[in-house]
């Protein structure tokens, strides 16, 4: 049961369509409660550490010095590690990633189903990335190299992601193409990477509020997710969040769950640290849980 949930988690993820397949989808999960409280439409107002995975350009916007660790709690006891740390110098903002989402202990079957030795499955992505603001617009870049195995069975690649940003008075507008590569090669068979081609919108009202929209395409699987939110700073450095989002439209659930792509988070962001909590329902699957912890210097 826990084999076949996870792959239903996984494949909504994908959105595979057609004859294309696709792997590597946990670079789909998301990360940083922040942008993932907004409903995961932060490619234009990501300006922290995290921006490494949402939108590379972002990081022309740290300040200061930057580290985030984030912790997710993803459905049947699948974790989702996320650490980022940003480096600001005088030619531009340098930045490294790693993620990590380790399965646990699956279930074995055969091919008659007959109960075999469980077996283990995880995935890592280690990134590097730089940005730079000019005059015109932010640019960013980045490089990851991108580990699965399942069992016995192991497969590396490399991927690419790009963005760019370009703020206008009090709206920011930012584009990125995540996930470039060759795709990754299981024995004989070679699966896409889940390449996203993500645009967004971010409007910053004075105060510390902002209202976000994005839209972000599989342009190899087909479809169009949608995603929106926003945060409002109730008092000085406690922000509530709320977002809608379609790729976490799963059906069934109660409760919050049964909210599908309802997205609620919070943060508390002081001088020099932060800590953030979004709630992301899966459906059937169960609520997930995030947390990020920050610093700057």
């Amino acid at each position: 049961m826990k084999r076949i949930r996870l792959a239903g988690f996984f494949a909504l993820l994908a959105q595979a369509a057609g004859a294309t397949v696709e792997t590597a989808s946990f670079l789909n999960v998301g990360v940083g409660a922040r942008g993932l409280g907004m409903g995961g439409a932060y490619t234009a107002l990501a300006d922290d550490s995290d921006a490494i995975y949402w939108n590379p350009a972002g990081l022309g916007g740290v300040a200061k010095n930057e580290f985030h660790v984030s912790d997710s709690e993803l459905a049947q006891n699948t974790r989702e590690g996320f650490l980022s740390y940003a480096h600001t110098a005088s030619i531009g903002t340098f930045a490294a990633g790693v993620t990590y989402l380790n399965e646990g202990s699956i279930n074995g079957r055969d091919a008659q189903g007959h109960p075999t030795s469980d077996f283990s499955a995880a995935d890592a992505a280690v990134a590097g990335a730089f940005a730079r603001k000019t005059d015109l617009v932010d640019l960013g870049g980045s490089i990851k190299f991108i580990q699965s195995h399942i069992g016995s069975a192991q497969a590396t690649t490399f991927g690419a992601d790009l963005g760019a940003k370009r703020q206008l008075g009090q709206v920011v507008i930012g584009a990125a193409v995540r996930n470039l590569g060759p795709g990754m090669k299981f024995d004989s068979e070679t699966d896409s990477l889940p390449l996203r081609l993500a645009l967004g919108a971010a409007y910053k009202f004075s105060g510390g509020h902002a209202l976000t929209a994005e839209l972000t395409n599989a342009p190899r699987v087909g479809g169009t997710d949608v995603g929106f939110g926003g945060e409002y700073q109730a008092l000085k450095g406690i922000f509530l969040r709320a977002g809608y989002t379609t790729q976490s439209a799963i059906a069934g659930g109660t409760g919050f769950d049964a909210a599908r792509g309802l997205t609620l988070g919070v943060g508390y962001h002081p001088a020099r640290w932060t800590l953030d909590y979004a709630a992301v329902p899966m459906g059937e699957l169960g609520s997930t849980h995030r947390f990020t912890l920050g610093a700057r210097w």
